[in-house]
């Protein structure tokens, strides 16, 4: 079995792939004047202490660092809302977004119930199922993407046996890799 690693399935993973292709989507219907919008109103969101502020937009998505991943997951909904002339595929999207910042939040707790479990994977199923119905068009791969499959079908049961997500991020590793290096 493949342990999931929060840092590298959820923030670097997938949450990178749902806005990649929120992007292209909004891109390919809108246009880029949409995604100037969208650049306009992350940049444009109040300083806040330790939150990072999208001044630049999208430019360097890719680049991003897990943490300013967080940081954009706890501001992109004020970004969306409302953004689209398409007031159906503008709900999905933040439903999308808010879907995912709640599973999100389950992913970090450090212990578990059952009925916990439970609910968080009903929340993984119906992030996942309006994921694919919303976004598998503008994946290159069509959605085939080992961790999304990986945290659809493997986070749930590895919990079970090995305990909390928290316990198995690389990300204190890293970081200390950061600082020795």
């Amino acid at each position: 079995m493949c342990v999931p690693d929060r840092m590298h399935h959820a923030d670097l993973g997938l949450f990178q792939y749902q806005l990649r292709y929120t992007v292209d989507l909004i891109n390919s219907k809108y246009g880029s004047d949409t995604i100037k919008i969208l650049e306009e109103r992350l940049s444009k969101i109040p300083r806040y202490p330790n939150l990072k502020i999208f001044k630049n937009g999208f430019e360097r998505l890719v680049r991003l660092t897990a943490a300013e991943y967080r940081d954009l997951m706890k501001v992109i909904l004020f970004a969306l809302d409302d953004l689209l002339p398409d007031k159906k595929i503008n709900k999905d999207l933040c439903k999308l977004f808010s879907l995912w910042i709640d599973m999100y939040i389950w992913s970090c707790k450090r212990e578990y119930t059952e009925s916990d479990l439970h609910e968080f994977e009903n929340a993984i199923i119906v992030w996942s199922d309006l994921f694919i119905k919303l976004l598998s068009e503008f994946s290159p791969s069509n959605l085939n993407l080992p961790k999304l499959h990986s945290w659809r079908y493997h986070l749930i049961p590895s919990i079970r046996q090995f305990g909390a997500v928290n316990g198995f991020t690389s990300e204190t590793y890293e970081l200390l890799h950061k600082t020795k290096c």
